[in-house]
């Protein structure tokens, strides 16, 4: 059983400074809620001991998958600040505080099945990774689904781009890892979430250890 550390607004796990990666999940708590994302992510934390950060209040409260605003800042900047940590725990951080090594972060959601796709990718149109991470993600994940497509109905929110990027405010700079931060937003359905959740996890743990042994 992994022990996270509790914050204000989330969870955090650090796994193993060998690892390369994080998971998250940030509407995981209830209400309105993406089920099974909190339980999905830290299934794959347990089996690959990566880090990982789980939502602790509902998306209703604070949207962690949003842009900084008077409304979320407390909350994004405890989960900026996550993340940013878990960077100096694995020691990928240069003098810049720019990621050193290829990073992967997997940013777990749910979708309804009537969308009738089994995974939906979304890189922001290339924005939030590196077009040859992006394809090496794609030819690793569609074999294990027949219905994988991305950037279409949930390219992702802007704020994913701020990993790398970075942004600026007068109470609160974050100055983003650069362009070897790589993000995947993973809206899986719910079908999949729900019956084949051991699988998913089996999968998708897989693709972060062949990630780190490959960049």
């Amino acid at each position: 059983m992994l022990i996270f550390e509790q914050r204000e607004y989330i969870k955090v796990y650090f796994g193993s400074p060998a690892i390369r990666a994080h998971i998250d999940s940030v509407h995981a708590h209830p209400p309105n809620n993406d089920k099974f994302t909190g339980e999905i992510a830290e299934g794959i934390a347990e089996q690959v001991n990566c880090s990982c950060i789980i939502a602790t209040v509902s998306r209703d409260i604070c949207d962690l998958n949003r842009e900084r605003s008077k409304k979320n800042a407390a909350g994004i900047d405890e989960y900026r600040t996550a993340v940013q940590q878990i960077q100096k725990h694995i020691n990928n951080l240069n003098s810049y505080e720019k990621s050193i090594k290829p990073y992967l972060h997997l940013a777990i959601h749910g979708m309804i099945d009537e969308y009738g796709r089994d995974i939906e990718i979304g890189t922001l149109y290339n924005k939030t990774c590196s077009v040859v991470i992006k394809n090496w993600f794609l030819h690793r994940i569609q074999p294990f689904y027949k219905h994988v497509t991305i950037d279409t109905i949930f390219p992702g929110n802007s704020s994913k781009i701020r990993h790398r990027e970075g942004s600026h405010f007068p109470d609160s700079k974050y100055h983003g890892f650069g362009s070897n931060f790589n993000t995947f937003q993973i809206e899986i359905s719910r079908t999949i979430r729900e019956f084949q959740r051991e699988n998913l996890i089996s999968n998708l743990s897989n693709i972060i250890k062949d990630f780190n042994n490959i960049f």
